[in-house]
């Protein structure tokens, strides 16, 4: 199995690798050879210990989100919507002529 690694040349001409699939794990030492062999044998050490498995997490519904959710699509089927929407319309540009 290949892992990513992230190879840092430290200030005090030292080294450290990290995998980037598990940035937890850390090694350090004087030479790229040596930290990649010990950050090797860091991922084989938990690879015989661990294992990877699958949960399923349960989402927040999206009313409990946005509580202006549960509103979308109840006027879909409304027969009187268009005419709902020409009487706002009518009555902003009322509003908007008696302020002029």
């Amino acid at each position: 199995m290949e892992h990513a690694v992230l190879l840092t040349k430290q200030p005090n001409n030292g080294y450290s690798a990290r995998s980037l699939l598990l940035p937890e794990i850390v090694v350090t030492g004087a030479n790229e050879t040596d930290v990649l062999a010990q950050l090797r044998a860091a991922l084989v050490e938990i690879q015989q210990v661990s294992r990877v498995v699958h949960i399923d997490v349960p989402m927040p519904e999206l009313t409990e989100i946005n509580s202006w959710l549960r509103w979308a699509g109840a006027f879909a089927d409304d027969p009187t919507w268009d005419e709902f929407q020409a009487a706002i319309a009518a009555q902003r540009q009322m509003s908007e002529d008696s302020q002029h």
